[in-house]
């Protein structure tokens, strides 16, 4: 069996001009997905909420106005996936 060098810094290589252009394109894109993900999370928790929240006995009427609150948070989901 061949041994690895413990140190990996060792084993990179110099980037060149053409795979610096894909990274910078791969980590604005890891980015918005992170974004996205993290209103997504958000969303689903505040959908969570209002889902308790009716089970519970709340009124329907209270629950379409506060998700109609969240509308943005919405849109901005969408945005950010049209862009992926």
């Amino acid at each position: 069996m061949k041994r690895v060098p413990s140190d990996p810094v060792t084993r990179r290589r110099r980037i060149d001009p053409l795979d610096t252009d894909l990274l910078g394109a791969l980590e604005e894109r890891d980015k918005r997905l992170y974004a996205m993900i993290s209103r997504a999370t958000r969303y689903r928790g505040i959908l969570t909420d209002e889902i308790q929240r009716l089970r519970m006995g709340d009124d329907p009427q209270l629950a379409r106005g506060l998700l109609t609150r969240w509308d943005t948070l919405l849109r901005e989901i969408q945005r950010l996936a049209a862009d992926l």
